[in-house]
Order: structure tokens, then C-alpha cells, then sequence
């Protein structure tokens, strides 16, 4: 039986890294891209140099200032970030066709039976790594394994610029695992951490002297998959939506918003990004979800059906900005749009017009191909003129 080989491939501090690449005088200096300082906000990334004082992602951007002042503080580009993301997804598609993006820094690549044409894994993964230091003139982490989750653990072990390969022996598996601590399996945050070692379990060897049994009893689902997690089972592929729930953006505004049309400026670009990673993926969404956060920092969200299922942001826009004109809200903190109830295998609704949306979805791809050849600035529609992609956009995990 042909072995399974999984590579996790982790570009290295992504933003930060660009913003050094396009701008040689920031290279060896602490960058921190995200909110403007002096107001409230996050942070979305920040270099090897800007960690070393602590500084990381999702820390609110005034405490990154106070933590390192003398750093570099720039507003995220996502538009370029997404051009650079979609060359080096070109890239991971020269050596397989079998790609997951799952981010815009990060994808699964599935090298099983490749060997003949490039190489040993290892030999595969410094060759992804000098195209795209040649190319982008950046670098990456990658991690090689049997399956998604140990190529994940992986990728994360020799960064920067590293490479990791796993055992692929069952039992060598589990004693590489062994060792590390249990919130390196996924799904294990800190509140599950605490819940976990209230019952003594701190590292993975603990977990794995618990029965299966015992594990579904007490965590139900999360019991059994975090059984089969501690030995390194992982039996999902690579592309596999299953383990996909939903597809979403967000925008954090610099400062509380009332005003309206920026709220529908917003979630037409937010809506944009949706539905182009949902037709990469060849999946559509069922139901369309606008989210919002108030001043007061309490979360809350809508939704409404999508009949028949689509990946046109035309229509998904539409219907967000039906649920909008619906709200009551005065003032915003955040708002987002996503799509959720995925599914590849559109079912049909007789009594639907799919027409409409059949034609839109193939226009939109069609400008995705573009694009992808083009750049961004190929094409740019009507909405989208005048309208500044760079805003401080954050994905799902």
C-alpha cells in the first residue's frame, strides 16, 4: 500500500515579512503590521525581531506599543498579501494538484506517489522552499507526515525556515508525540487544558494512557477524536471539505462606526474574499451570516438562507445587505460576513431560478482566472473603485 505523504507548509511571519521584502530599510528591525497605534485594535502580525518583546498577533495594538515603541508600525495591505498568497500557491501547484489552502500564509500539500517525479520528501520540500525564495524572496516552514495534523505539529517545530519530517511508523508516532504538551493537539485550548489537567493530564503521554472508553464518556466527541489525536490518527485528506463549517472575513474599524455606507463598503469587499476562497474550494454556501460587534465589545450575528447554494459574492452581498437594512444597530465595532452550511455536490431546488446565479458564478470565476494570471488590478468592479482593499481583515481558523 502506497505511503500517505502530507506536506504542512507555514510561510514565515507572512505580512511582516513582505513589509521587509518590499522595503529593505525595515530588514532587521521589530515590524509590527495591524490597528493604528493610539487606537483601539489588534495586532496582525509581527516579526522574529518585534517577538522577542513580546509582541504577537491578536495583542491589542497599544500594548505592542507600549511593549516595543521603537518598532515599525504599519496598517496591513491585503491586497498585496493576497497577490503574494496566490503566487505561492502557484508555486505548491507546479509540484501537486492536491492543494488545501487554509489561510492565506499556510496550505496542505498532498505529495503521496510524487516520489518518481521530484524526489524524496525531503529533497521535494527544499526544492518548494528555494522557488519560493527565488521567486517571492521569502521563506517557509515546512513539516512532512503521514497526515494533516503531525504535518501542522511539524511545520511549527524549526521555524523559521525549516524543515520537519515526522516518523511514519504507528508506534514511533506515539512516542514522538509522547512528550509534548497536550495543547499541541487540536482542539485542546486553554479551557480544555485546565479541564485536562484537573484529571492529570498535562502532556500527550498522559492522554494517551486513558482508554477510549474513558475519554467518550467524559468528553463525548471531542473525548474520541482527542484519543485517536494522541496517537497520531488523522484519517482526513487534503481538500477535504468536511472539516470546512464555514467561511468568513471580518473588519475591525479603527474607531466605533455609524456610518452605514462604510459598513456596506466593507462587507462588499469582506463579501469579495468569501465567495473567491469558496470557489477555490468548488463549494457553495446554503446560508450567508452577517456578524457585528458593539462598542460595548458584545457579540452578535444574523442570518438567511441562500436557495439555491452559491459562491457569487453578487448574491451573497445581496443578501447581507438584506439582513443589514433590517438591523437596528446605530454604532459598530466589527462586522463581518461569511457563508456557512457548505456543500460541493450542489443539490437542485426545482423550484428555484438557478439561472441568475449559474451566470454569475461563472463570470466570477472567470475574473478569478484572470486575476490569478493578471494581478488584482486586471479587473476592477464597479464597487470596487475608489475603495482601498488594505483593511485589517481576519479569517476563520
Amino acid at each position: 500500500m502506497q505511503q500517505t505523504v502530507i506536506f504542512h507548509i507555514d510561510m514565515d511571519a507572512f505580512f511582516t515579512s513582505v513589509e521587509q521584502r518590499d522595503n529593505p530599510s525595515y530588514r532587521g528591525k521589530p515590524v509590527i503590521v495591524g490597528s493604528p497605534v493610539g487606537k483601539r485594535g489588534v495586532v496582525s502580525a509581527a516579526s522574529y525581531e518585534a517577538r522577542k518583546f513580546g509582541v504577537h498577533s491578536a495583542m491589542p495594538i497599544n500594548e505592542a506599543y507600549n511593549r516595543c515603541s521603537h518598532g515599525i508600525f504599519l496598517l496591513p495591505r491585503m491586497d498585496v498579501y493576497s497577490s503574494v498568497s496566490r503566487s505561492i500557491m502557484a508555486i505548491f501547484r507546479r509540484f501537486s494538484p492536491a492543494i488545501e489552502q487554509i489561510s492565506v500564509d499556510e496550505a496542505f500539500v498532498d505529495m503521496t506517489g510524487t516520489e518518481k517525479l521530484f524526489g524524496k520528501p525531503r529533497e521535494v520540500a527544499v526544492a518548494i522552499k528555494q522557488a519560493i525564495l527565488s521567486e517571492e524572496h521569502l521563506t517557509a516552514s515546512i513539516g512532512i507526515a503521514p497526515n494533516k495534523f503531525l504535518a501542522k505539529i511539524a511545520s511549527d517545530m524549526n521555524k523559521p525556515d525549516g524543515i520537519t519530517e515526522t516518523p511514519f511508523d504507528s508506534m514511533a508516532i506515539i512516542d514522538w508525540l509522547a512528550p509534548m504538551n497536550v495543547r499541541k493537539l487540536w482542539g485542546v485550548g486553554k479551557r480544555s487544558a485546565e479541564i485536562l489537567m484537573s484529571i492529570g493530564v498535562t502532556d500527550v503521554r498522559d492522554l494517551q494512557a486513558l482508554s477510549l472508553n474513558y475519554l467518550s464518556s467524559r468528553f463525548g466527541k471531542h473525548g474520541e477524536s482527542l484519543y485517536y489525536l494522541c496517537r497520531g490518527i488523522d484519517n482526513r485528506i487534503v481538500g477535504d471539505v468536511d472539516g470546512i463549517k464555514s467561511i468568513s472575513r471580518e473588519h475591525t474599524f479603527n474607531s466605533d462606526s455609524s456610518n452605514k455606507d462604510e459598513w456596506k463598503n466593507t462587507l462588499y469587499l469582506l463579501c469579495q474574499d468569501v465567495a473567491e476562497q469558496a470557489r477555490k474550494k468548488n463549494i457553495r454556501g446554503s446560508t450567508v451570516v452577517l456578524t457585528w460587534r458593539r462598542p460595548d465589545f458584545s457579540r452578535h450575528s444574523r442570518r438567511m438562507p441562500l436557495v439555491p447554494p452559491t459562491n457569487s459574492s453578487k448574491i451573497i452581498f445581496e443578501h447581507v445587505l438584506k439582513i443589514l437594512d433590517n438591523l437596528q444597530e446605530k454604532t459598530v465595532r466589527l462586522i463581518g460576513a461569511g457563508i456557512t452550511n457548505l456543500d460541493n455536490d450542489q443539490q437542485i431546488d426545482l423550484f428555484a431560478n438557478e439561472q441568475g446565479a449559474e451566470t454569475w458564478e461563472k463570470s466570477e470565476k472567470v475574473i478569478d482566472t484572470l486575476k490569478e494570471r493578471f494581478g488584482d488590478a486586471i479587473i476592477n468592479k464597479g464597487r470596487e473603485l475608489g475603495l482601498k482593499r488594505g483593511r485589517n481583515v481576519t479569517r476563520d481558523p
